[in-house]
């Protein structure tokens, strides 16, 4: 019988900071069968397999009839070469519109998976906040083991 090899992460950040290039997820809820660095915000996949990806942050309110946007890429760098393979964005005039993502994946040994600003002004979350409350956060979990 093969034993079976569990993969799951869950990261997130308490501030309401605007993210103008890496999303820096910068406290880790749990992670089992990868490696999240919190200083690069990249999870490193230990174990291939298909997973299922999760993601929410917030759009920037509008100013002055700005329609300031919110996206994100999930960038993929196998070997030396970084790929886009999902991205988001939404433009609209919404007060604190929160943006969820979820979508599925295959990945290698040793991929390695960070989520940057596709343009626009997201931020973490709308209020800065403490407690044990997490409101948006990056998460995965491998479906076949």
């Amino acid at each position: 019988m093969t034993q079976r090899t569990e993969a799951r992460f869950k990261v997130f950040n308490r501030s309401n900071d605007t993210v103008f290039s890496t999303f820096n997820y910068n406290n880790i809820d749990f992670n089992v069968g990868g490696t999240y660095d919190t200083s690069t915000y990249e999870y490193t996949i230990d174990n291939a397999g298909t997973y299922l990806i999760g993601h929410s942050f917030v759009k920037k309110p509008t100013f002055n009839n700005n329609k300031y946007y919110g996206g994100s890429n999930f960038q993929l760098t196998r070997g030396d070469t970084t790929y886009t393979i999902y991205r988001t964005k939404l433009v609209e005039q919404g007060q604190d519109t929160t943006i969820s993502n979820l979508f599925m994946y295959k990945f290698e040994v040793d991929d390695k998976l960070k989520i940057v600003t596709n343009g626009g002004q997201p931020r973490m979350n709308r209020f800065g906040y403490g407690g044990n409350d997490i409101l948006n956060s990056w998460w995965g979990i491998k479906l076949n083991y």
